[in-house]
């Protein structure tokens, strides 16, 4: 249940996959701009911002947003691009390589990406073997368009999959990687996969893992694009709940935001037999304390205690005449840059390859950004790493290293790198 507000805004009373109305609120991050709403300087002053405050629910363990920005804000306009990202490439082209090889679907058949932005994971499939497919409801599915992929430019729910397998048939794979945390009737979104997946397919998701952020201080991966905070807890009863099942678990150290899990999903009654990974993670988590309050007043303790901390050291860096600058432009960095109240006078530049992003400034904060080639060229000798998910490869990569330029890591501890 959401009560609506003017500036499409709407707050969430009840748990979007159980129901339920026992919500503790354990985190307020102040009011932000939309993560990926970069603007034009000359924007910043009409930018308009929402809360952002998050909460527990007793009943089954999800941890969501209280207040929801319309989609159709966040969606519209949509500037960030999958494939920008080298790293994130090479992961999506082995998630794709590896089901193939444990699942074996037969050539031909239906393989749908949600969620496909500009293609990027589709590309990972081996040309003409099998029909492909994107949903994208932002502006970022012309690209894959561009790709020579159909999309589908639709939000994906249960009307959405059944019109698709009308139209094309059912699905063997069907992929939705940093995607389910974005939707709001969560419930209507499984039942879409559980109308549009062939009797024995497989529906891969991957995600932010909850017990991560809290775990590890990852409180920039919330913004308002990602309504829900997933464990297995909370997906195990929606699943049971929407005619599917997770049969698998596996970790992996690369994401669209960070460390996620990847979660292997389908019909209740298909022929895969629940691993080992499913039972011993939801173990784990009853243990941790994923429906317990405790746990989660901590974390905001500690995320309260990191912020000054990443502000000592970008102010000192200052004070010292150092030239602080900031690598890549990800969404999540920004819940960190006004979360930390960092602005211009504290950070002169941020860098991004993305060149839709070049010549705008970041949301909130209004950081210029700039090309990589040009922030090599700005004289900056510290650069606050908000693409910390991506830390090692760029140690090894980027021309701001090697040229003697160092990373200001902020979580889980700032530090300074090399």
């Amino acid at each position: 249940m959401t009560h609506p507000s003017p500036f499409n805004l709407a707050e969430r009373t009840t748990c979007r996959i159980c129901g339920g109305t026992d919500l503790h609120r354990y985190l307020d991050l102040g009011d932000q701009p939309p993560a990926n709403s970069f603007i034009p300087p000359e924007a910043a002053e009409g930018e308009r911002s929402f809360p952002l405050r998050i909460v527990l629910c007793g009943d089954c363990g999800l941890s969501q947003l209280l207040d929801i920005v319309s989609s159709e804000d966040i969606f519209d306009e949509y500037l960030y691009l999958s494939s920008t990202s080298k790293a994130l490439c090479r992961h999506y082209e082995s998630l794709v390589a590896a089901a193939l090889d444990a699942f074996r679907p037969p050539n031909g058949s239906l393989m749908v990406d949600i969620g496909c932005n500009d293609g990027v994971l589709l590309k990972g499939y081996p040309g003409g073997r099998f029909q492909l497919l994107g949903v994208e409801p932002s502006s970022a599915g012309k690209y894959a368009e561009q790709a020579g992929f159909e999309v589908a430019a639709a939000f994906f729910n249960e009307e959405t999959g059944g019109k698709i397998a009308k139209s094309h048939g059912h699905a063997e794979i069907v992929t939705a990687t940093n995607v389910f945390a974005h939707v709001d009737d969560i419930r209507s979104f499984a039942k879409g996969v559980q109308a549009l997946l062939a009797p024995d397919g497989v529906y891969i998701i991957e995600f932010p893992y909850l017990r991560d952020m809290v775990e590890n201080l990852y409180f920039d991966t919330i913004y308002h694009e990602h309504l829900s905070y997933l464990a297995l807890t909370p997906l195990d009863r929606l699943f049971g709940d929407t005619g599917l099942r997770a049969f698998k678990v596996e970790r992996t150290e690369i994401g669209a935001s960070g460390p996620a899990l990847r979660l292997f999903v389908c019909h209740t009654n298909a022929k895969h037999a629940v691993e080992s990974s499913i039972t011993e993670m939801l173990a784990e988590e009853r243990e941790w304390g994923i429906d317990a309050p405790a746990r989660y007043e901590e974390f905001a303790r500690r995320v309260a205690a990191v912020r000054e901390k990443i502000l000592d050291m970008v102010r000192r860096l200052n004070g010292e005449g150092r030239k602080v600058g900031a690598y890549c432009a990800p969404a999540k960095g920004n819940t960190l840059l006004n979360y930390a109240g960092l602005g211009p006078g504290d950070i002169v530049a941020v860098s991004d390859n993305n060149a839709l992003k070049v010549g705008k400034v970041t949301p909130g904060s209004h950081i210029p950004i700039i090309s990589d080639e040009a922030f090599l060229d700005a004289g900056i000798s510290h650069a606050l790493l908000l693409a910390w998910n991506y830390l090692d490869f760029f140690l090894d990569n980027a021309d701001f290293i090697k040229r003697g330029g160092k990373f200001i890591v902020p979580l889980p501890e700032p530090r300074i790198v090399p």
